[in-house]
């Protein structure tokens, strides 16, 4: 030994009296010892330790971390998957440290057999042995937020009451803004802060998933539903009533019958019977009704310019549908040339593209006496009153303001629908006609003003119907627009997302849009490819970047999450999985591998949401709607049956 620390001697108890003096020493049964006296997990009189029967004990034969833990499940319970668990422990400062998780596996066993024959000796009790159920726990948060791990041998509760509220964050959120986004397997509601959607900490919703299987579209409307048609919804988002949703049904007309009601719901049918209670368990309506305030936008048929627009659609009546289209002149001036073509890419296409689209702006006029959306196009230079500008935005305000006279049907080419306007490009672009003029082309190759052409050419009969004289954009004057493009060539659905979108998107860049807007898209890897680029997919983008700050919130939906571009996936706050293909699993990389496996065979209806309050995948379900999402669902109401009545009465 040292001669700075000399020996002492030891004392009665084996210690020595300078060992004594310098440290005290606490007996080990002060902090933990299983031999006696367990006092970590001695909970009496410690506030807020749940008072029922614990379901289980924190395994004490493995590793309990931080991130997880077993715990033996008590056989008086069955600890289900996905169920929220509490445990708690006493420090060594006589506080209580609560532990939050989430079940995320379940399995059992004989403890005593080592072979599979060891089983039916162990059932006719020939052989010693012990059945046990173990569940394995995800640790979700701890309360206080003190990164310990859960005492062994401590007591498991399913968490209910303030410790199923601290397990959800709900304690994290602002007063009112907490929006049940779906029941967990327990049928107890799962929550999300508003907050996470409207832009104010994050936006956008992805939904991934197989088609047909996953539900995609129908949980979208679902979140569409809590937030424009319940008082949670309503609430959250401060009772405005300029918000807008739009929702594109690319998948046939289905999706054009929501503001009817659903014909299986109501308690003689075990579906609606079942939907009744769980909406009775989200809203606290055991019978909530259909979307109220509807708008149904369908196509309009071909016609002749300047005819009144009738829309094509036949499961609804066309006079409670409107016909949408762009007339010559919207199409000029929002500049939808550009969204014509998905293959433009960049280089000198484009160019010829953003060239074309500017000249026929700058000779675009009206014409006099006409209210249709007819134009004019008319040399600029060769007009009385204030010159043209030759920039874009200049010609567009020169353009919106008015300050082009209306011209005479002589005064130039009157150009009624889109036959006109490609028919007058390529007069104008194409090397040896009479109309030919170099500054349509912006010096490009002849070989490519007539590659331009023939792309024009391509594109015509695909939107021909799509632009014409009388006809107008859609508008989103209600609350919930569906604009219907399942019968449009791939084209024309391009073309019609794009312009709804552009027009969305310029409202909220230029601070004229009352309220904020979202938008429902479903086979968003066909809008917003990962590879390749094109006009539309660039505005997606955007969206997705800046949509959080301007109030155009993205609800998209895709089969294969891997052919989206991930800028659009990585700029959504809430994620969800339905049932997804093995060969995209890998692509879900906030799920953990065994809720990766889980979601390749998960049942219809179910979804696994990530968010980012709540740092573990929840699995969750939403009831069967009342609101028709096809057209065997809508039900008969009084006035059909009694039209049809009066019908057979006239026969």
């Amino acid at each position: 030994m040292s001669d700075d620390f000399p020996a002492a001697e030891p004392n009665s108890d084996g210690v020595s009296d300078a060992i004594q003096g310098e440290i005290e020493l606490v007996p080990l049964h002060r902090v933990e010892d299983v031999t006696g006296e367990d006092r970590r997990n001695d909970l009496d009189s410690l506030p807020g330790v749940p008072g029922s029967d614990p379901v289980g004990l924190v395994d004490a034969s493995t590793d309990a971390s931080t991130q997880i833990a077993n715990a033996i499940v008590d056989e008086r319970f069955d600890l289900a998957l996905d169920t929220f668990v509490v445990t708690a422990q006493r420090l060594v400062d006589d506080t209580v440290l609560f532990h939050y998780g989430i079940v995320t596996e379940v399995s059992g066993r004989f403890e005593g057999a080592e072979m599979a024959t060891d089983t039916a000796r162990l059932v006719a009790a020939t052989l010693p042995g012990q059945r046990y159920r173990r569940a394995e726990v995800s640790w979700i948060r701890t309360h206080p937020e003190r990164y310990l791990p859960p005492s062994s041998g401590a007591p498991l509760w399913i968490a209910e009451d303030i410790h199923r509220r601290r397990a959800l964050f709900l304690d994290k959120m602002a007063e009112g803004e907490a929006i049940a986004i779906g029941l967990d397997m327990n049928d107890e509601r799962v929550f999300m802060p508003y907050s996470f959607l409207n832009g104010d900490r994050g936006a956008h919703v992805s939904i991934s998933g197989k088609s047909g299987v996953a539900t995609k579209t129908s949980y979208a409307l679902f979140l569409l539903y809590m937030l424009f048609e319940t008082e949670q919804g309503i609430a959250a988002r401060g009772g405005s009533a300029h918000d807008r949703a739009v929702v594109f049904s690319v998948k046939g007309s289905d999706l054009c019958v929501l503001d009817r009601p659903n014909n299986r719901f109501h308690v003689d049918d075990e579906v609606g019977a079942e939907a009744m209670a769980q909406w009775s368990t989200l809203v606290g309506e055991v019978n909530p009704g259909p979307f109220g305030n509807v708008a149904v936008y369908a196509p309009a048929e071909e016609a002749e310019p300047g005819t009144e627009p009738v829309p094509d659609i036949s499961v609804r009546d066309r006079n409670d549908t409107h016909a949408y289209g762009w007339s010559p002149a919207r199409f000029i001036s929002a500049g939808l040339l550009e969204y014509v073509f998905d293959d433009l890419e960049s280089g000198q296409l484009s160019f010829i593209e953003q060239v074309v689209r500017l000249q026929l702006l700058r000779w675009a006029w009206p014409l006099a006496g006409d209210e249709s959306g007819a134009i004019v196009l008319a040399d600029p230079d060769l007009q009385t009153g204030d010159p043209v500008p030759s920039t874009w935005e200049s010609a567009g305000r020169h353009f919106r303001t008015k300050k082009r006279a209306g011209l005479a049907a002589g005064a130039g080419m009157v150009v009624r629908d889109l036959d006109d306007i490609v028919a007058f490009v390529a007069d104008k672009v194409t090397e040896g006609t009479a109309g030919f003029d170099p500054s349509w082309c912006g010096a490009v190759s002849a070989a490519t003003s007539q590659a331009f052409v023939r792309r024009l050419w391509k594109a015509t009969p695909r939107l021909r119907r799509l632009v014409r004289a009388g006809l107008a954009e859609v508008d989103l004057a209600r609350q919930l627009s569906v604009v219907d493009v399942h019968a449009l060539h791939a084209d024309g659905q391009r073309f019609v997302v794009a312009a709804v979108l552009d027009h969305v998107w310029s409202q909220h860049e230029n601070s004229t849009a009352p309220g904020k807007t979202f938008v429902v898209l479903d086979e968003l890897n066909k809008y917003a490819p990962r590879q390749g680029g094109s006009p539309i997919r660039h505005l997606l983008v955007d969206i997705a970047a800046r949509g959080r700050s301007l109030g155009v919130i993205l609800i998209g939906a895709q089969q294969n999450p891997s052919g989206v571009d991930r800028d659009i996936t990585n700029n959504a706050a809430l994620e969800v999985v339905g049932q997804i293909k093995a060969s995209e699993a890998m692509e879900l990389g906030f799920l953990p591998p065994a809720m990766r496996a889980r979601a390749q065979i998960i049942a219809p209806g179910t979804m696994i949401t990530n968010q980012p309050l709540l740092p573990a995948p929840v699995p969750i379900r939403f009831p069967y709607p009342p609101y028709a999402t096809r057209v065997a669902e809508v039900a008969s109401s009084a006035s059909d049956a009694a039209d049809a009545a009066a019908f057979l009465d006239r026969e």
